[in-house]
């Protein structure tokens, strides 16, 4: 498992959420974590999206950027969102509580971290 590279604090935390991150649809969304985020021993790639028109960021190669290409080719797939942030933290909180399981922590300051999803989808809606 990756360790995150930038910090966990409120402050940071804070700062991603001023900087847009995790925020907007198609060309101005800015992932939560960025590829410059997170050391990797793997392979981590940014790319060009076809539907989005601005750069992807994904910390997994094989499984992530596989991924990716099939949803860029789905005419289903409208928008793509990576590394998207499961907040509020308080919702992740309750559910992780709710099913008695440990909310990962950063292991410096021990706070609870921001979960993130690799990947959001929007697609279009069939109509009724």
């Amino acid at each position: 498992m990756s360790k995150i590279r930038s910090s966990n604090s409120i402050a940071s935390i804070q700062r991603k959420i001023k900087e847009g991150r995790g925020q907007g649809h198609f060309s101005e969304y800015k992932p939560w974590l960025t590829v410059h985020d997170v050391p990797s021993i793997g392979i981590v790639t940014r790319i060009l999206g076809w539907k989005s028109g601005r750069l992807h960021h994904f910390l997994s190669e094989h499984f992530e950027l596989a991924h990716h290409y099939q949803m860029e080719w789905s005419e289903q797939v409208i928008d793509i969102r990576e590394q998207f942030p499961l907040l509020p933290l308080d919702k992740t909180l309750y559910i992780a509580q709710k099913l008695g399981i440990k909310h990962p922590t950063d292991p410096k300051n021990k706070l609870p971290i921001i979960m993130t999803t690799d990947m959001l989808l929007t697609v279009k809606q069939e109509e009724v």
